[in-house]
């Protein structure tokens, strides 16, 4: 009976040694599992930062190293009445203009000479015949003769070509 017990005995340690042995074994790989999580997690997040953080969308550089625009400035001309050149008959504008200036200094020096930059309009409409500010091109080409003409009164001042662009606010051609 003795040897029953001993050949008992043994089975018995076996099952406590076997579940001892998956005791250990499971902590090491919940070990495992949560150091692996953690690596996925720190890398996860890492990669994130990376994208929104490190990497800067396309164009954005460009925008932050262009100034920011600035409003401009826009400084009424009144009305102009002028007749236009004709052979046979009588012909005029009717214009009124707006200048677009960089500033608001620009635009108070350009009103303080606001009498000569109407001589030079008056004389450079006088020389247009209808035909020529019929068309839209033509339009747009008085425009610019007008900031030309404009910019030519300031050059006696400190806001030397500041009139950027001259905008038709009412046109008659008759």
């Amino acid at each position: 009976m003795a040897d029953k017990k001993a050949d008992a005995a043994p089975p018995a340690a076996d099952a406590a040694g076997a579940q001892a042995a998956p005791k250990k074994g499971s902590k090491k790989k919940l070990i495992i599992i949560g150091a692996v999580a953690g690596v996925l997690l720190l890398g996860g997040g890492g990669a994130a930062a990376w994208m929104f953080l490190g990497k800067k969308p396309e164009g954005t550089e460009e925008a932050a190293k262009a100034p920011p625009k600035k409003v401009p400035v826009f400084v009424d001309m009144d009305t102009f009445t002028v007749n236009l050149k004709s052979a046979d008959d009588e012909r005029f504008i009717q214009v009124k203009l707006v200048a677009e200036v960089g500033d608001a200094a620009t635009g108070e020096t350009l009103k303080s000479v606001m009498p000569a930059v109407r001589n030079e309009i008056l004389l450079l409409l006088s020389s247009k015949q209808a035909e020529e500010v019929s068309s839209r091109e033509g339009k747009e080409q008085l425009a610019k003769e007008i900031v030309v003409a404009s910019n030519k009164i300031l050059e006696t001042t400190p806001a030397t070509n500041t009139v950027e662009r001259v905008n038709f606010t009412h046109l008659i051609i008759q």
